[in-house]
């Protein structure tokens, strides 16, 4: 359910995002800079309000219009305020400030004017003191004091005297008739220079709403000021030290007494035990489960007794326990005799070291087809990328005229109904073709075998998910299939073209032209499916297809050259065109109508005598019922001159590209929302790489149909007559066949697998019982390849599309940015900013955020890629326990329904590939705020601080917990149980 709602906020999310891009994104960042910015004027004192001004976190008033009478009424002015709260009468704490109060808040005098102004500082007791009671004498600004009562008359009160290049502090009277200004102080940032005493391993905090400030100490430190050791720091510290002892005196201990004494392992004969199929298997109490059991074997009466596999210490070995042991095994009944069932078993060992040695190289062929779409692959990406180059050198600086063939052939690559449309007429020829000759070939076999078989049009299959012929090709078409599709919602979501075929426009219109998008797809394919499908097909199918597939590479190839940067222009060229052709009918109808009128005035001359009026007023009536556009009066007033111009040269066939690709090119291409633009680089060899893989399929089959067919035209020409009695491929043999002494078929993976597990030898054990390398164990972990398994088409289709999905997603993301991502951080990073002061969060924007963007995506394909590896050594670790006849995690077929079960199977790559485009954009954005999280935390030392206070002492106690538990179960417990198995040994039967 939670999911689920999830999922529906996602949606809503990705509505709104479709919908009000522009405007969500420019508000939010609106709203963002200007709480940034109000901030800041706060953090450097621009909200003091007029004539306040703003010095080292404190805003002064100099109070020249409301006089005091006194010092006391002066001093008592301040405390009331109504725009400063918790003001109070100037106290002059260094010479900077004293020097801002002199030359900018009251000001330089001239002549022979002067100012008293009263301050904060007055005599108590024969000391003079400031308003917080610091002594003047110990104040910096005690050198500007100048005292010239000499206790003649009672000046208790503190002035800051000016006059022209002269300025002091003095004593004056706290009491006079004539009034006198004063200066108040109101401090609202506390911490300005660390002023509030944290000392140096505290921060100081503001608290605005309660006009004070705090000290935020740090992981190891407590205290008012931080002057003290905190508790938790402490504790913290023991048991890190506790944690690092037990890890070391583990490993001191594993040092010591290594073996089998502190580990209890199965031995590597145990994971191969044999067991006889089809006679009565061995009790499991007769199992060999001692770890230095090495040599006791059980040996299958099926394989044959071969010397090799017998040495002399193990039947030395049997005898002793048999003649020891006080009872016996049952013994094994004899297997039931069936003609060649275990007819191979006589060439055990040539078996064994040729399928090693074939295994061990790889065939040419193969690496071939390996190396050549590689290079043919990066030989394109260099034509792309120079004639990328070459198109903003040269092209874009040329005329109108010149470029319009250009401009006509990237129209068909313009959106993805004219790119399928160039070359489904091919594949419907193909496909015609072969219908036609697979149906006369059926026909003539008929005639010449005289079955009684109805006649039938044959059908070709593309796609046969149990089939293993070609199972390579098969996934390399799908992922081409694939980047195709991707294309298609890539237009659906972002929009950048628009179909003008269909007149119609809607939803529902448009669903239903990215559907039949689809199924041309499908179509354009459709012969190279059905011919790789096929087994042994024609040369001429070969052919026709390679062809067809080298034409669409090389189409593809001159429209990523030379359509791809110009998309902005081709939209430009296609309003000229429609201007054009608006102009030109526009023209027409005018000179129609002028010729009209000037025909129908000479025939109203004409006919004025008789009835001329009501012929005059029909043709009114017909002229208003024409349906022309009014035109605009700067376009009929130039008509004679476009008119004009039109038949010596048309002006815009001297028209230039440049300046239009540099107006259009940042709007529509949206460059600067690209993270790759952010770093630099060059948008072409990007475009090159989102393709990469795209290009590198398409390489191959083409490669692999132009192979095919060459190996065909051999064979029928050169090898005929040798060829001719093994001309007929043997099927593979499958498991569940039974193998024939006189067959020469050959066996499949699955049959050479199940005859391995029978194979299972002491000697066999032995020699492959080496050590791994710690990065191939590691390897394994994701994925280990296997030569007795081979992956059905369904699930090789199904991994290539979610390795092009992930690939493709990645590249899109980094091209767009994450816009969801960023509107969401916009709207939530606002409240931080409103309620904390501290805490400095970088601003919405793809500069800003370029680094987080481009390791999240990185991190989500590396996490998906592994799980994608994870899921076929599950599957391939499922199958192989199939094979072995393990049952035990596969839910029987009597637990579904049989509708269930084909629904289920029917639509399980579609649920798969959904759900890993949705989880994969989902754990994009989820890292994207964790890694943002993680920017902000590492920024501000102090949250890193506050959260080790609470993790550290919860996990140093349980870290503490799973040392001693794993101590104690390695030391104690697993020794007590392999003693017991010491005590009462496994008894054999030799």
């Amino acid at each position: 359910m939670v999911y689920q709602i999830f999922s529906l906020i996602f949606i809503f999310i990705l509505i709104i995002d479709n919908v009000h891009t522009a405007s969500i994104a420019k508000r939010g960042n609106e709203v963002f800079q200007l709480l940034k910015e109000t901030k800041e004027k706060v953090k450097h004192g621009t909200q003091c309000l007029s004539p306040s001004k703003y010095f080292a976190g404190s805003c002064y008033t100099y109070m020249n219009m409301l006089l005091a009478t006194s010092w006391e009424r002066a001093y008592n002015n301040c405390l009331i305020i109504p725009t400063a709260k918790d003001a109070r009468l100037l106290v002059i704490d260094s010479i900077a400030e004293y020097e801002f109060v002199e030359r900018e808040l009251i000001g330089p005098k001239s002549g022979s004017d002067s100012v008293s102004v009263y301050i904060g500082l007055r005599k108590v007791n024969d000391t003079w003191l400031w308003s917080n009671d610091m002594p003047l004498k110990e104040t910096p600004v005690y050198r500007f004091w100048v005292d010239n009562n000499k206790d003649i008359l009672a000046y208790d009160c503190g002035v800051i005297w000016l006059a022209r290049n002269t300025s002091v502090l003095t004593a004056a009277a706290c009491a006079e008739q004539a009034l006198r200004p004063y200066v108040c102080k109101h401090t609202i940032d506390r911490c300005y220079n660390n002023s509030g005493g944290c000392g140096k391993y505290g921060t100081c905090l503001n608290l605005p709403l309660i006009n004070s400030y705090r000290c935020q100490c740090r992981f190891l430190y407590a205290g008012d000021r931080c002057e003290k050791w905190s508790s938790q720091g402490l504790q913290a510290i023991i048991g890190g030290i506790i944690i690092l002892i037990a890890f070391i005196g583990s490993y001191i201990i594993n040092l010591d007494r290594s073996g089998d004494q502190w580990s209890f392992r199965k031995s590597t004969v145990e994971h191969y035990q044999t067991t006889s199929v089809y006679g009565q298997s061995r009790p499991t109490s007769y199992m060999p489960r001692s770890p230095n059991a090495t040599d006791q074997v059980i040996l299958n009466p099926c394989l044959p007794i071969h010397p090799d596999f017998i040495d002399i210490s193990n039947e030395k070995h049997c005898r002793h326990i048999s003649s020891s042991s006080s009872s016996s095994p049952p013994p094994i009944p004899p297997p039931i005799e069936r003609k060649h069932r275990y007819s191979f078993r006589l060439s055990i060992q040539e078996l064994e070291v040729t399928s090693h040695i074939h295994n061990l190289f790889m065939k040419p062929k193969r690496l071939i087809l390996i190396i050549l779409p590689i290079a043919l692959t990066i030989s394109i990406s260099v034509i792309i990328v120079h004639a990328r180059r070459y198109i903003k050198d040269n092209i874009l600086h040329a005329s109108y005229s010149n470029s319009t063939r250009l401009f006509q052939f990237c129209t068909l690559y313009d959106n993805n109904y004219y790119v399928n449309l160039v070359t489904l007429p091919i594949a419907v020829v193909i496909i015609i073709l072969i219908i036609c000759n697979e149906t006369r070939t059926n026909y003539c076999q008929l005639n010449k075998k005289k079955f009684s078989e109805k006649f039938s049009i044959y059908t070709p299959i593309p796609f046969n998910p149990f089939s293993k012929v070609n199972r390579f090709d098969t996934m390399v078409l799908s992922g081409i299939v694939s980047h195709e599709i991707l294309q298609i919602i890539e237009e659906i979501f972002l929009k950048a073209t628009q179909m003008k075929v269909l007149t119609m426009r809607g939803p529902l219109f448009d669903l239903i032209r990215q559907i039949g998008l689809v199924i041309i797809i499908g179509m354009r394919y459709y012969p190279v499916y059905t011919v790789i499908e096929m087994s042994n097909a024609n040369i001429l199918y070969y052919t026709l297809c390679a062809l067809y597939m080298w034409i669409d590479l090389i189409f593809r190839i001159v429209e990523q050259s030379y359509c791809v940067d110009i998309g902005p222009l081709i939209k430009t060229w296609h309003r000229i065109q429609e201007f054009k052709n608006e102009i030109t009918s526009k023209l027409a109808t005018s000179s129609l109508i002028t010729t009209t009128m000037i025909t129908h005035s000479e025939h109203e001359d004409s006919l004025s005598g008789g009835g001329g009026g009501g012929l005059k007023g029909n043709f009114q009536k017909f002229r208003d019922r024409i349906p022309i556009r009014r035109l605009r009066t700067s376009s009929i007033t130039n008509l004679p001159a476009i008119q004009s111009n039109s038949m010596n040269m048309n002006p815009i066939h001297s028209l230039n590209w440049s300046s239009i690709y540099l107006n259009f090119s940042s709007i529509d291409r949206n460059e600067s929302q690209s993270t790759f633009d952010q770093f630099n680089i060059d948008s072409s060899i990007i475009g090159v790489l989102k393709y990469t893989p795209y290009y590198l399929c398409l390489t191959y089959i083409c490669l692999r149909l132009t192979y095919l067919s060459i190996s065909k035209f051999y064979n029928l020409f050169y090898c005929c007559n040798r060829e001719m009695n093994n001309s007929q491929k043997q099927s593979l043999k499958h498991i569940y066949h039974e193998p024939d002494i006189n067959s020469s078929q050959k066996l499949s993976v699955e049959y050479r697998y199940v005859r391995h597990l029978f194979q299972k030898t002491r000697r066999i054990l032995i020699e492959n019982n080496k050590k791994i390398s710690f990065i191939k164990s590691l390897l394994y972990k994701i994925y280990r390849p296997n030569k007795y398994f081979n992956y059905s088409k369904q699930i090789l289709n199904m991994y290539m599309i979610a390795f092009m999905l992930t690939y493709y997603l990645t590249f899109n993301i980094l091209q767009g940015g994450f816009y969801i991502i960023e509107k969401i951080y916009s709207i939530f990073s606002i409240p931080l900013i409103v309620l904390t002061d501290e805490i400095d969060l970088p601003q919405p924007k793809p500069f800003n955020l370029k680094y987080e963007i481009i390791i999240a995506c990185f991190l989500t394909a590396i996490i998906y890629y592994g799980q994608l590896l994870w899921g076929m050594k599950s599957y391939q670790k499922h199958m192989l326990d199939v094979y072995k006849g393990n049952f035990i995690d596969i839910p029987p077929r009597t637990a579904f329904k049989s509708a269930r079960l084909i629904s289920q199977h029917a639509h399980y790559p579609g649920y798969c590939l959904a759900y890993l485009g949705f989880g994969y954009i989902t754990m994009g954005n989820i890292l994207f705020v964790i890694i943002i999280i993680f920017r902000v935390i590492f920024k501000n030392l102090f949250l890193v601080e506050q959260i080790a206070k609470v993790v550290i002492p919860i996990l140093v106690i349980y870290l503490s917990k799973c040392i001693l538990i794993w101590f104690l179960s390695k030391t104690f417990f697993l020794q007590r149980v392999q003693r017991f198995y010491e005590l009462f040994p496994v008894k054999l039967q030799c």
